[in-house]
């Protein structure tokens, strides 16, 4: 009887070691940021995002179902605003940084330099696609889009959650 309780003990530590090492990984994974424009961290509620930008936000209706909070930010030495969009659940489902541009060459060249920066940090080139200027990567979690019309240049820099995270259909 003590043989076997010391072959079961010798097994259940290094299985218990094993899941708490694999549930550590994944709260340091999901602790960190959501964007390279934000701390935000994925399980951010309202109230954390508030707290961390530190003013009162603008907000609207989340494409998500929940709210929309909007904050000026500057990125990169650019003047924008940064979005994040909750769904009706209020978990934080998209952190999105925009920002616009009166010239449109300016807003191409702060284009093909986060595309170049994304292509760096992830390792992949991502795809764009040929209707106009958006680059995303394979698996539909970082999206960039460059909207140019006579009224509007625009650029919108987007992060979204793994859960509504893929790939653009074409």
């Amino acid at each position: 009887m003590i043989n076997s309780a010391a072959k079961l003990s010798k097994l259940f530590f290094p299985v218990l070691f094993a899941l708490i090492l694999c549930g550590c990984q994944k709260s340091e994974s999901s602790a960190l940021p959501a964007s390279p424009f934000s701390d935000a961290a994925w399980e951010y509620t309202a109230e954390d995002v508030m707290a961390y930008e530190g003013s009162e936000p603008s907000t609207y209706d989340s494409v998500y179902g929940g709210i929309c909070y909007t904050y000026p930010k500057t990125y990169q030495e650019r003047q924008g605003t940064i979005k994040y969009m909750f769904d009706d659940k209020e978990r934080l489902m998209c952190v999105a940084w925009t920002c616009a541009a009166d010239e449109e060459q300016e807003l191409f060249d702060f284009y093909d330099r986060i595309e170049q920066s994304v292509n760096s940090q992830t390792g992949e080139t991502g795809s764009s696609s040929h209707a106009g200027r958006v680059w995303y990567k394979d698996d539909g979690n970082i999206i960039l889009s460059l909207m140019i019309t006579s009224d509007l240049k625009a650029l919108q820099y987007a992060y979204l959650h793994p859960d509504v995270s893929s790939p653009p259909k074409e």
